[in-house]
């Protein structure tokens, strides 16, 4: 099926960000063909181009609805492949997905950012994410000064003197006459030399340290459904991030659950990945473009 179009034709469909320029001619991706045969615009038969295209692109389904709707909100779009580059406003890089898709930290931590990501759901719905990586940074430094003497009751760290001294701290929970702390705050403290005994604790533990080791103030994030609330430099102010450490693939759909309720509460969702020993924050945003 031909994707070249020449001469005045050419010209007027370039002018509306349609093609790569050849000469008097231009070239026409799939999705930008698709998308003429459904608007007549090319006297081709939609179907027959939906046909081809989706024997020679892969995920093409995904794409088109992406670039239809897109086009549809009035965006400028160049097709990249596997995304497009868009202008309306701004320049921005999208990226098309369905909800059964999973995001790759592999595959998205060499990206330019910041991006959109653009899923397309059950109902064929287009939703938009904007997704940057960030390197979240506080002010607090502080850590206890005095040893702390405890016992491990289960998966509780009891703890019976210098009480307020650790909760101001913004280490544990204060219960009158006696307290209690995570035992991933434990193992950070055995390591600041707080505690003497140390702990096996689980790979959540890397990102606990990491978020501590740059000032930021980490508690827990469980009834926002995420693994960290986390403070930039007071407990005094609203937390600022809900954190959640993911995969190497995570499902789509837990991460629009977790998008939803950091909108819902007005913090920003960090997704925390270990990549080889170096932690990775993606923050992610729903966007309406």
């Amino acid at each position: 099926m031909k994707r070249t179009i020449c001469n005045s034709l050419a010209d007027k469909l370039y002018s509306r960000g349609f093609g790569d320029r050849d000469g008097k001619c231009i070239e026409l991706s799939w999705v930008e063909l698709a998308y003429l045969s459904e608007k007549k615009i090319l006297d081709y038969d939609f179907e027959n181009v939906v046909k081809e295209a989706s024997k020679e692109v892969s995920n093409f389904d995904i794409l088109f609805i992406v670039y239809r709707d897109l086009r549809e909100r009035g965006y400028v779009l160049k097709d990249k492949g596997e995304y497009f580059m868009g202008r309306k406003n701004y320049l921005m890089a999208f990226y098309p997905l369905s909800d059964l898709d999973y995001f790759d930290v592999n595959e998205f931590i060499g990206k330019q950012y910041p991006l959109i990501l653009s899923i397309v759901d059950f109902d064929g719905e287009v939703t938009y994410y904007l997704v940057d990586m960030v390197e979240p940074k506080g002010t607090y430094f502080k850590n206890p000064q005095e040893k702390l003497n405890f016992e491990i009751y289960g998966k509780r760290a009891f703890v019976f003197s210098n009480l307020q001294d650790f909760e101001n701290l913004t280490y544990g929970r204060n219960e009158g006459s006696w307290g209690h702390l995570s035992l991933l705050e434990i193992k950070y403290l055995a390591e600041k030399g707080v505690v003497e005994k140390s702990l096996q604790v689980g790979e959540i533990y890397e990102i606990y340290k990491d978020l501590r080791e740059r000032g930021l103030i980490v508690k827990s994030g469980f009834k926002y459904g995420t693994h960290f609330r986390v403070y930039e430099n007071s407990m005094e102010e609203h937390s600022k991030y809900l954190v959640h450490m993911i995969s190497e693939k995570e499902e789509i759909q837990k991460i629009s659950r977790a998008v939803r309720v950091a909108h819902g509460v007005r913090k920003t969702l960090l997704l925390a990945h270990n990549l080889n020993g170096k932690i990775v924050y993606f923050s992610i945003s729903w966007i309406r473009p």
